[in-house]
């Protein structure tokens, strides 16, 4: 402090004393740092830190404290040694495609997958000479062909359950044939969540942050998460992407995990109540909800996700195509927008939204048609909800 009262007044405006917290005395709630730089102690620390990551920070984009809290909190929750956040779920998608795939290799993609990231491989990657193959969820005998043949996938991209039909795959019997053939395998889990799936030899999940784990629609993000030694060779291609997450979002999504467990326990309780709900009503028809006894696949549901059906109903609205619009516009509690995951309850046009890059026959197989909606339940009243959707609904039938 008194080495700072000699300095001039224009240099402590850029170099103000600093507080120290006295041992012992910790904040309650983790502080953010703000801060794309930090000071090393000597060259011989930055030599340790450039050499491994985890030994420290020197630069944001290359790892910052606030960052580094969530992933080692999310690799925690998903049983896996080590995860990397990005600025968004498409960036972990991109930065684990980019490091693992070369021109000349194959990649599968399910049909019932993301959107971006069938734009990603199908719609960028090809153009550098990469292989895509895009299989439908209910051709898995085409899936183990591939994996017997002599060109074997650098990669499998899945997502379970899928997006927006809410169809579930057979985890184990996809890692088992992928395994078999050296390909490794990429699970988009932000449907399924972090506390599912981990039990199973998946050897990278990607989440999108903004969806469940921040919960409260004000903050971007994604993560890898993975083995060690696979998050080591993913490093430095995503620090080179750019595609890094910055402190304040990392921090509201640190947030976001202190309620995530109530949150996702209560939008899946009230999902559960909607989609029984919507069975009985004449103006929905097809309701796909994995907790759903009628669920095609109820049975791996059971097993692999049992007691959460998460938060997503989707249905085909009863009504002339031409009056579609109205229902979407004519909603007052339920946003229209393609997210989800969120304390508020939204609405989605599916084929507009997930798959207007689909040939017909290819989105009708993927369980979406002109009429299809997508629901994401938060944790209002259900009761209101409902009255939401009715009312919606008979104005899109009158």
């Amino acid at each position: 402090m008194s080495h700072h009262r000699h300095l001039s007044k224009e240099t402590q405006m850029v170099h103000p004393p600093k507080e120290s917290l006295p041992e012992g005395n910790e904040p309650l709630v983790s502080p953010i740092y703000q801060s794309v730089k930090f000071k090393p102690s000597s060259m011989g620390q930055v030599r340790d830190i450039l050499s491994k990551r985890g030994n420290g920070y020197l630069y944001s984009r290359i790892s910052n404290p606030t960052v580094r809290e969530l992933e080692v909190l999310l690799a925690n929750l998903q049983g896996r040694d080590d995860a990397l956040a990005t600025s968004s779920g498409v960036a972990a998608l991109t930065a684990v495609a980019m490091t693992f795939l070369s021109a000349g290799d194959r990649v599968v993609v399910f049909t019932e997958s993301y959107k971006p990231t069938r734009f990603l491989l199908g719609g960028i990657l090809s153009r550098f000479g990469v292989q895509v193959m895009r299989i439908s969820r209910d051709d898995y005998s085409k899936f183990e062909e591939l994996c017997r043949s002599d060109h074997p996938p650098k990669l499998v991209f899945l997502e379970s359950p899928t997006n927006p039909a809410l169809r579930l795959h057979d985890l184990e019997k996809i890692v088992s044939s992928a395994k078999k053939s050296g390909s490794l395998t990429v699970l988009d889990n932000t449907f399924a969540g972090f506390t599912h799936h981990g039990k199973i030899d998946i050897d990278l999940f990607v989440h999108s942050l903004t969806k469940q784990a921040n919960g409260h629609s004000d903050a971007m993000g994604g993560v890898i998460i993975a083995k060690k030694d696979l998050i080591e060779k993913i490093f430095p291609v995503a620090m080179t992407l750019g595609g890094c997450l910055d402190p304040n979002s990392a921090w509201l999504t640190l947030r976001g995990m202190k309620t995530y467990a109530l949150r996702t326990k209560e939008s899946s309780k009230n999902a559960l109540e909607m989609a029984q709900w919507l069975q009985g009503q004449p103006w929905a028809k097809n309701v796909r909800y994995p907790a759903l006894k009628d669920h095609p696949d109820h049975d791996i549901w059971k097993k692999q996700m049992p007691g959460d059906g998460g938060a997503v109903v989707t249905f085909d609205l009863n009504c002339d195509e031409s009056r579609f619009d109205q229902f979407f516009d004519q909603l007052k509690l339920f946003t229209l927008t393609p997210s989800l995951g969120c304390v508020e309850s939204l609405a989605a046009p599916c084929l507009l939204f997930f798959a207007d890059d689909l040939p017909a026959d290819d989105a009708r197989k993927a369980g979406i048609t002109s009429t299809t909606v997508r629901l994401a339940i938060g944790i209002e009243s259900v009761s209101d909800l409902k009255q939401d959707l009715e009312q919606a609904a008979n104005a899109a039938r009158a």
